[in-house]
């Protein structure tokens, strides 16, 4: 008996329903087995509690998704319009275009994975950890890197936006957009390094004594609100889903294919949201997270008028 996508999609659907139901109904008695089975000390803190049961939440969601993505798949027109949104893009026009969207979105949210994960299994007291993730470690470098390599390609792609004769209507506004988005990566990255003084090792300047590390930055006048906006990133990715339902029900394309995300970054937003649920404390991870989001948002951009302005040059050779 050959089983069909829709009864595996049905089953997926039922399971991530009764493991929800029965994680309600059993809570007390998982945790108790949790705290004898994996707690050096027998004991998991409240705070340890929320994050399982945000983990287990966000599990049995996925299965949900999944169970109803199959039986999807059986609607031909369905499927072929969701190709379309999450792994086709319409700004370039080319067919092979390189490197795909589908590449970006299995690279994008593999290395938003790797970074989870290596954060999350090293041992905060090894030095590995304190080289890679703690101030001024290789991860916090590559922040302001990456920053300013967004900059860089948000640059080079305005001229190619103003030269391509499809978006007339929308680029004066559209470089409005990306000059304010370089004006904010540029901001972001120098104040990572304060402004130079982690690289040439200036003393403070007396006007900035006050902030809470003594450097030369602003940012750090405001920690207390930090914690408050790294957990608003749980609602990040419903950036992402604006940009899906846009472009399903094709409106305001313009603007939704030049300056929101393309669909394809929905695993990297969909990770970022977690990590602002469950570890919001782990802000230099966020950071990272931010940082490899807009370099893959800066690079699809740029690549995608590179290419549309190479195929307008082979257009007029012919």
């Amino acid at each position: 008996m050959q089983v069909s996508k829709r009864q595996v999609g049905i089953a997926f659907i039922i399971l991530g329903i009764g493991l929800f139901i029965a994680f309600q109904i059993f809570h007390p008695q998982i945790i108790g087995l949790l705290e004898n089975s994996i707690s050096a000390d027998g004991e998991i803190t409240p705070s340890g509690v929320r994050q399982l049961n945000y983990v287990f939440y966000i599990f049995t969601g996925l299965l949900v998704l999944f169970g109803y993505g199959l039986i999807k798949l059986g609607d031909e027109s369905w499927r072929q319009r969701m190709v379309q949104v999450f792994l086709s893009d319409p700004i370039h026009g080319v067919l092979d275009f390189r490197p795909s969207p589908r590449f970006m979105l299995v690279a994008s949210t593999a290395i938003g994975l790797f970074l989870i994960v290596h954060i999350r299994l090293y041992d905060p007291a090894s030095r590995i950890f304190e080289v890679l993730y703690l101030e001024d470690g290789v991860f916090e470098s590559l922040t302001p890197i990456l920053m300013l390599a967004a900059v860089l390609l948000i640059g080079l792609s305005i001229p190619k936006l103003r030269k391509d004769a499809q978006f007339v209507k929308v680029r004066n506004l559209i470089t409005i957009i990306y000059l304010l988005l370089m004006l904010v990566f540029f901001l972001n990255a120098m104040e990572e390094i304060s402004w130079g003084q982690r690289i040439f090792g200036w003393e403070t300047p007396q006007t900035f004594e006050g902030n809470l590390q003594d450097e030369t930055n602003l940012h750090n006048y405001f920690n207390q609100y930090y914690l408050l906006f790294y957990r608003l990133l749980v609602f990040f990715p419903i950036v992402i889903f604006i940009a899906i339902w846009l472009e399903i029900k094709e409106r305001f394309l313009d603007f939704n294919r030049l300056v929101l995300p393309h669909p394809s970054m929905i695993g990297l937003s969909l990770l970022i949201g977690a990590v602002s649920l469950i570890w919001f404390k782990e802000q230099e991870l966020l950071e990272e997270m931010f940082a490899l989001f807009f370099i893959f948002y800066s690079f699809r951009i740029y690549n995608c008028f590179r290419v549309r302005e190479k195929s307008a040059e082979i257009g007029q050779e012919q």
